[in-house]
């Protein structure tokens, strides 16, 4: 895991602090700490773009909020030449811990579910995250402490709700900048469709936090479906438009002003989002994409475009977050027209 930090001069680390949180962007885990004549204030991945004009860092030794870490709390329990190994980052997800274990020390497995406990008592049952699997990408997850039953959960992101089961559907909580995001780009009245709405990550916002007219959100896991459906409800949102079903057969054609393709690996698809806007409009294209061909993801847009004689103008490529070691996310905006 990497734990970015900003560094600030002291006589604006107040008024950035505020506007950290604001946004959500600052690292409630870890503290603010100084470094001389600058303030060093933590914050998650996705929001670098938002403090540009500063100084960003990689903590290599954050100091964390919470009494103990989780390597404090078995450093004791499990054996010297297996330490490295105690996983140093999870996923809270509303009051549900997801933690992935190296084979290592899988055998430890009962020992870094209760100790994750022990470090947030409030949250109800502890998972190893084993991986998606098939086509829903459902997820594979192992009970290790807690209450086993507890495995629906509601999370409160950029203010609004979340509900899911963390056995049935996938949840990332890692690109909350970029949900927002969109939302502020979209301008009153406009028709927006989400290829890939899973429980309504980009829909919900876009619905609470702008004026757009009418949002298609569309999924193929009918567990995603259902909680879309549920959350839908939760925020109390009326312009959304949900469908059950395989996007590349079920995307309405022309009426977008605004696509997004917010799977990491939807390129097969682009066609079908350039086909689903009016005569023009955006697209905001994710992908997992290779280091070493970084421009892999502008490529494709450009050849989809030109199979069917349309013009693409890329506005803007950046890194929503680290995927796996040599790949990171990335979405492109790009203009069809």
């Amino acid at each position: 895991m990497t734990f970015l930090a900003i560094k600030v001069p002291k006589s604006k680390a107040d008024e950035i602090r505020k506007r950290a949180e604001s946004i959500g962007a600052k690292d409630r885990d870890r503290l603010i700490t100084t470094e001389g004549d600058y303030v060093i204030i933590p914050i998650l991945e996705g929001f670098e773009d938002k403090f540009k004009d500063f100084e960003l860092i990689e903590q290599e030794n954050p100091i964390f909020i919470r009494e103990k870490s989780i390597y404090e709390v078995l450093k004791n329990k499990i054996p010297s030449d297996l330490q490295n190994y105690i996983p140093r980052s999870y996923k809270i997800l509303g009051d549900i811990i997801l933690v992935k274990i190296s084979n290592e020390v899988s055998s430890y497995s009962k020992e870094i579910g209760e100790a994750l406990l022990r470090i947030h008592p409030k949250c109800r049952s502890v998972w190893r995250d084993l991986g998606k699997e098939g086509a829903l990408r459902r997820p594979t997850l192992e009970f290790l402490a807690g209450d086993p039953r507890a495995t629906e959960t509601t999370k409160l992101e950029n203010g609004c709700y979340f509900k899911f089961d963390v056995k049935k559907v996938m949840f990332s909580p890692g690109n909350q900048y970029e949900k927002m995001r969109v939302a502020g780009m979209i301008e009153e009245g406009e028709v927006v469709v989400d290829m890939f709405a899973g429980v309504g990550y980009f829909s919900i916002p876009i619905a609470k936090h702008s004026r757009a007219r009418k949002i298609y959100a569309i999924e193929i896991n009918p567990e995603s479906y259902h909680y879309l459906l549920e959350n839908m409800r939760l925020n109390e949102v009326t312009n959304i438009i949900p469908i059950l079903g395989d996007s590349k057969f079920v995307t309405p054609e022309g009426v977008a002003d605004r696509v997004l393709m917010g799977h990491i690996n939807c390129h097969e698809f682009i066609e079908v989002a350039i086909r689903a806007l009016k005569n023009e409009g955006f697209i905001h294209y994710h992908e997992a994409v290779p280091l070493a061909v970084k421009d892999r993801p502008v490529r494709r847009l450009k050849d989809a475009a030109s199979q069917l004689s349309k013009e693409i103008k890329i506005l803007n490529l950046r890194k929503v977050k680290n995927y796996s070691p040599g790949v990171v996310h990335v979405v492109v905006d790009a203009y069809v027209y």
